[in-house]
């Protein structure tokens, strides 16, 4: 009997000094995270510094081939930190370095994605506009569905949006059989 009073008390023992254990793990974790992220950032921060110094203007330059890298490495901080609050951020910064470059195509496939992951994302406006810009003037074939979506959508979760903007919307979604040429040679 006090072997098993023992077992038990031994088993409880075991028990509860693991799940302290993986607190400890999940912190550790979290702070080693929290750190992963800063020098992300960081690291991003420093290539933009870099781009700027290397421009004659001092603005911010660069050519194709420096904007995919530049854009992944803040999709970097997306995949690696995908529940941080940076993540949908640099996923929007990707989208116009893409878009920047003219890399109109994987520019709205990330933009796409930051709209469906995350939905509360505070210039989530912005991007809904641009995806129905750029599938309406800049993506070839152009995708009229898409740009109906994506105006419904930002007219639809924006009721208190300036009425000239909200009106010249609703006006190209009256037209939006018509490519974009053609709305605006209409409207002159």
């Amino acid at each position: 009997m006090k072997n098993i009073g023992l077992v038990g008390f031994l088993g409880f023992l075991v028990a509860c000094s693991s799940g302290s254990t993986d607190e400890k793990t999940k912190e550790v974790s979290s702070q080693v995270s929290e750190k992963g992220l800063e020098e992300s950032v960081k690291a991003v921060k420093a290539f933009e510094d870099s781009l700027k110094a290397a421009s004659k203007t001092g603005t911010l330059e660069f050519s194709p081939e420096t904007a995919v890298v530049y854009a992944e490495k803040c999709l970097a901080i997306t995949h690696r930190f995908p529940k941080s609050d940076e993540a949908p951020r640099y996923m929007d910064k990707a989208h116009i370095i893409f878009a920047s470059a003219g890399l109109n195509q994987r520019s709205v496939m990330i933009a796409d994605s930051l709209i469906m992951r995350y939905s509360t994302y505070k210039n989530r406006a912005m991007v809904l506009e641009s995806l129905a810009g750029s599938y309406d003037v800049f993506v070839k074939p152009r995708q009229k569905d898409k740009v109906k979506l994506y105006y419904e959508l930002l007219l639809k979760e924006n009721p208190k949006m300036d009425p000239a903007q909200r009106k010249q919307i609703e006006k190209r979604l009256k037209y939006v059989d018509l490519t974009f040429e053609e709305f605006i040679s209409k409207a002159n």
